[in-house]
């Protein structure tokens, strides 16, 4: 199930997860370059560093990281509900979505799709009250 957030005003912030630098940083870019608010972190610790002390709208994640993997954070994350989370990845099939919805994901990316799909996902998620919902046909 998708969750949707309504935001009330303001900059939807965003909390993005990657241990590759090269990654996080083309995504932070292309979401300000949006008007997104962003952060990064580069690992576990620091993305629950920063969920402790700032709320924030949407978390996106990668799934292969050091030291605690996407699905454990991804866990964390809605355990405590902090955000509503995307998953990034590489590889996506019927399993692995499975998985990573049963464990809280309200979306999954596959990485290198355009920053228009990303978009599109976020603004799905994060819409603020005098946005109309998106129809369903």
């Amino acid at each position: 199930m998708v969750e949707v957030r309504e935001r009330q005003f303001g900059a939807i912030r965003i909390l993005v997860v990657d241990d590759d630098l090269y990654g996080r940083q083309t995504m932070m870019e292309g979401l300000q370059s949006r008007g997104y608010e962003v952060r990064g972190a580069e690992d576990r610790l620091q993305a629950l560093h920063h969920l402790q002390r700032k709320q924030f709208d949407l978390v996106i994640t990668d799934i292969q990281m050091p030291r605690m993997d996407g699905v454990a954070l991804l866990r964390e994350i809605c355990r405590n509900d902090y955000a509503p989370v995307i998953v990034q990845t590489t590889l996506v099939d019927g399993y692995l979505q499975e998985v990573l919805h049963r464990a809280g994901a309200s979306g999954v990316l596959v990485k290198g799709e355009p920053v228009v799909e990303l978009v599109r996902l976020v603004n799905a998620l994060c819409r603020t009250p005098e946005e109309p919902s998106p129809q369903r046909g």
